[in-house]
């Protein structure tokens, strides 16, 4: 599979360009990414410095055989980070699982999201209620839309 990366200025002919690739032979996917914000705010600074000093884990960190954490979900955390409100980011507490997941647990809250390489898992109580799913497939604006709920 190739990939072709395009730099348009005037955002205006990004449909119609998106158009003719597409008509192209061989073409199965055209993604246009969104631009992100630079961030600044201590908060996502702090996270970002917990997501390195957890990506640099080797493997057995535990000293119990856990494999090191793989980049694919440094970039996932990474992803919502970029998206997820700078309030939203200071409840959050980026800890390392056995299983070579990334856990975000929320300061104050029964709460928790595990994130993998290609889904995501979480449990959380609101108003008495328990809830929890299992491998929903990650996305990073359906995590950050979770984060919003389980924090407001």
């Amino acid at each position: 599979m190739a990939e072709l990366l395009v730099s348009i200025d005037d955002a205006t002919l990004v449909p119609r360009i998106r158009r003719v690739i597409r008509s192209l032979h061989g073409v199965s996917r055209v993604t246009v990414p969104r631009s992100k914000q630079v961030r600044h705010g201590e908060a996502y600074r702090h996270q970002l410095e917990r997501l390195n000093e957890l990506a640099a884990l080797p493997g057995n960190w535990d000293d119990d055989g856990a494999p090191p954490i793989e980049n694919k979900m440094v970039c996932n955390v990474k992803d919502i980070l970029d998206i997820c409100p700078e309030p939203l980011l200071s409840t959050w507490v980026l800890f390392p699982d056995i299983n070579g997941t990334l856990l975000i647990k929320f300061k104050g809250k029964q709460a928790s999201i595990s994130i993998g390489m290609t889904a995501y898992s979480y449990s959380y109580t609101k108003d008495d209620e328990a809830r929890r799913a299992n491998n929903r497939p990650f996305v990073a604006s359906n995590v950050s839309k979770l984060i919003n709920t389980i924090v407001e």
